[in-house]
């Protein structure tokens, strides 16, 4: 790995790939690259993200808990990237020119740089959904980023100093009150790992636990909906087992400084409020003069080509690929972004040697979602898990990735971080 200056590059190189987003897919993309690509291909591999790490969404919920070393949650493009041939340009994607098959990129409100490219990677990924309901914007806090969830920890920290000033019971319950709208997986993990993690901290806080409210918030009839019904009823019962408040089929009305109120005139106690109920795709992708759905993803064709443009491939969150099976655009997963990612990589360099390209035919392996610390449910292969053995396979998976886009050693060296702080 190399941090460039985008002024440095060559203007003229003939077969320069050009990655945008280092989330999943677009580090997927730039290391499936940078392993398979022969010498006589002649690539070059730029990545282009303004951040120098991936964030690993999965693991907010631990952060948002009072984890010690919120850095888990960031994997470092230096960690991954030692030692491959990929130029890393540390600016956010202005524009596309597809005329001069160029991208403009550089500081936000910063003049830009032009970096022409062979090929193109758009894997720009998405952003939270907020809806505009009264007073969500101003009082939610989104679950997005470790800064978001560094956000939510010192929500509950102030909460519980405040919570220590007030002598009346009933006033003290609820203050003593975080509220989770989103029963999708984030929600459930977020809210899992509050309600097994919060009655220990409320404890050294000075607090009784009894006092604690955590509530989940969800407007549709019930939660985790990509899952088999079992398991989402198996969710529902652990988290009523761990005392969580569960709220299902009524829509957010509105917000205040105190206070969540739902249809039906229900007003739940909501000091801090927590917003996991959806994402967009990248604002900004409306903009580059490309087809977009919508909803706002980038329309591509069966080769994960944005359509009507041969040069440039979408991959991840902000794709609108259709399952030919279903016909339906694939829902935003890490497991679907990986998998286009791959494939991308593949027809890129199928493409350097002079071969056809194939079609994506999507495959969903399994899911699994935490239901708190040390327990969870899913499927895979057409066989539900639950329990600790939901986790095990839960974890699994992160290594696989970590070996995939970095080493055994690095996989080795956060499973043992992981480890550690999940205990």
């Amino acid at each position: 790995m190399q941090a460039v200056d985008p002024r440095t590059l060559d203007p003229a190189h003939p077969r320069r790939v050009v990655i945008v987003g280092g989330g999943y897919a677009g580090l997927t993309v730039a290391v499936t690259l940078a392993h398979r690509a022969r010498a006589g291909d002649g690539i070059e591999i730029v990545l282009v993200d303004p951040r120098p790490y991936q964030q690993a969404l999965s693991e907010l919920d631990l952060v948002a808990a009072g984890t010690p070393r919120p850095q888990f949650a960031e994997l470092w493009y230096a960690d991954v990237l030692r030692g491959l041939p990929i130029k890393v340009v540390h600016d956010r994607l202005e524009n596309v020119c597809t005329a001069e098959q160029c991208v403009e990129a550089g500081p936000r409100g910063g003049p830009v740089v032009r970096i022409p490219y062979w090929r193109l990677v758009l894997a720009t990924g998405a952003i939270p959904f907020v809806p505009p309901v009264p007073g969500l914007r101003e009082r939610a806090i989104t679950m997005w980023s470790v800064d978001d969830a560094l956000a939510l920890q010192r929500s509950i920290e102030e909460q519980f100093r405040h919570a220590v000033t007030i002598c009346d019971a009933a006033e003290r319950a609820c203050a003593l009150a975080v509220t989770v709208v989103g029963g999708g997986a984030t929600g459930v993990e977020i809210v899992g790992t509050i309600a097994k993690r919060l009655p220990r901290m409320i404890a050294r806080a000075g607090h009784d636990p009894a006092e604690l409210t955590v509530t989940l918030i969800e407007g549709r009839p019930d939660i985790l909906y990509d899952l088999p019904e079992i398991q989402r009823v198996r969710a529902r019962q652990r988290l009523e087992k761990m005392g969580v408040h569960v709220l299902l089929g009524r829509n957010l009305q509105s917000v205040d400084a105190t206070t969540a109120y739902l249809e039906g005139d229900v007003a739940v106690p909501s000091p801090v409020l927590v917003w996991c109920g959806g994402a967009h795709a990248d604002p900004d992708a409306v903009q580059w003069g490309l087809v977009s759905d919508n909803s706002g993803r980038l329309v591509c064709d069966e080769n994960l080509k944005a359509q009507g443009h041969d040069a440039i491939y979408v991959v991840g969150d902000v794709a609108a690929f259709r399952d030919p099976s279903s016909a339906r655009v694939l829902p935003m997963l890490a497991q679907f972004a990986i998998r286009e990612a791959e494939h991308a990589a593949d027809a890129v360099l199928r493409e350097v040697r002079g071969g056809p390209t194939r079609p994506f035919v999507p495959n969903m392996h399994g899911e699994f979602v935490s239901v708190g610390p040390g327990w969870g449910v899913g499927w895979m292969f057409h066989m539900n898990i639950w329990g600790w053995p939901a986790i095990v396979m839960k974890r699994v998976t992160y290594i696989m990735y970590w070996v995939q886009v970095g080493s055994f050693r690095l996989a080795w060296k956060r499973t043992v971080q992981m480890l550690r702080m999940r205990h």
